[in-house]
């Protein structure tokens, strides 16, 4: 377990490092749900624009707004930053962090490659810093009760699982696409394409249902639909360490599904199912036996008001706060985001050699 070289208080000084959609969608209305547990005292960002608005809707001092994040981590009296920049960056901003003497917290992917991961890894090590990755669903209220009552054993052990996230990117998706936030991901030099920006939630998703580590990966990794260097299909099979089963589906090119409920998870036991929709406002269902069938089970009503977080942000921020300030583990370190990378290369090496890979 990495510790941090300075006690760390709440509540937690944060600095970001990227201030573009997932802040603005996401992580910044946890942020303000949370005064007790995080302070935002620092944003970086080189667009003008993601810098006015963080800083503004924060109320981030204007001296502690910077266009470039180094300026941030040598001038910010801050515990730790927060990462949300296109993949490509993730390893540079969480090293030079690292270097920093902060705690790291940073949105998936933690890198583009194995390599990329393992240099993270030492530098946080080295510096004596922790080291957190956003697997937020994780923390979604349907998926932290579906796992609840999975770990109870009263559904016997799991065998099968299946995910899915299907949809369908604009017919002018592209890396010339006048939203950036849909340009970096249609290109391979900054990290994009459908694995690495939408299957990987149902990877770990699925993974943490079947409740055993994947250890062999079948795949078919593809562009199919559209003019861009990187996938928008992700056709997965995963053979746990247990010897059960597992696939996850994910597309950007399947327009009959985006008028249904495109994400979801499910686990099939000896003794019965599980399906969830992983945005908190959602039913997730169980299913008994021949006898009970499937049911509708409700999250509790005071659980979700207090929980602002739409897929799990919050609980997973919430999660990581505490403990910064407690020095515990991280809910999701650095050794299971490579674990999770690791599978996503044996899946593009899968598909590139037509073989079953075994998970590094």
């Amino acid at each position: 377990m990495t510790q941090p070289k300075r006690k760390v208080t709440k509540p937690v000084r944060l600095g970001l490092i990227g201030c573009g959609g997932i802040v603005r969608i996401n992580h910044i209305s946890v942020y303000l749900a949370l005064p007790d547990s995080v302070d935002v005292v620092a944003v970086a960002d080189p667009v003008p624009d993601n810098l006015e608005y963080a800083g503004n809707t924060l109320e981030v001092p204007l001296a502690q707004r910077y266009a470039d994040y180094r300026d941030m981590l040598a001038k910010a009296e801050i515990d730790a930053v927060s990462i949300a920049t296109p993949h490509a960056m993730h390893a540079e901003h969480a090293i030079q962090a690292a270097e920093a003497g902060v705690a790291v917290i940073s949105e998936k992917p933690m890198a583009t490659s194995l390599e990329e991961a393992d240099a993270i890894l030492e530098a946080v090590n080295r510096n004596g810093v922790p080291y957190a990755i956003m697997h937020n669903l994780l923390f979604s209220l349907p998926m932290q009760e579906a796992l609840s009552q999975l770990r109870t054993g009263k559904l016997g052990k799991p065998i099968l699982g299946r995910g899915q996230c299907m949809g369908m990117k604009p017919a002018d998706f592209g890396s010339d696409h006048a939203n950036p936030a849909m340009a970096w991901r249609a290109q391979k030099a900054v990290g994009g394409g459908c694995i690495s920006d939408t299957a990987y939630h149902e990877i770990y998703s699925v993974e943490a249902l079947m409740g055993s580590p994947v250890r062999y990966v079948e795949a078919r990794v593809k562009t199919m639909r559209f003019d861009i260097d990187v996938d928008d299909l992700a056709i997965l099979l995963f053979e746990h360490e247990d010897g059960a089963v597992s696939t996850v589906s994910a597309s950007w090119c399947s327009p009959a599904i985006t008028a249904e409920r495109g994400r979801w998870c499910e686990v099939h036991t000896t003794n019965g199912s599980i399906r969830v929709f992983h945005r908190d406002e959602e039913p997730f269902w169980r299913y008994g036996g021949e006898e009970e069938g499937w049911s509708s089970l409700e999250i509790p009503e005071p659980v979700v008001k207090e929980n602002p977080g739409v897929g799990g942000h919050f609980g997973c921020y919430a999660a990581t706060f505490e403990a910064l300030a407690s020095g515990s583990e991280m809910p999701v370190n650095g050794e299971k985001a490579r674990h999770n990378l690791a599978i996503i290369e044996a899946a593009r090496r899968a598909t590139a050699e037509r073989r079953a890979i075994g998970v590094e």
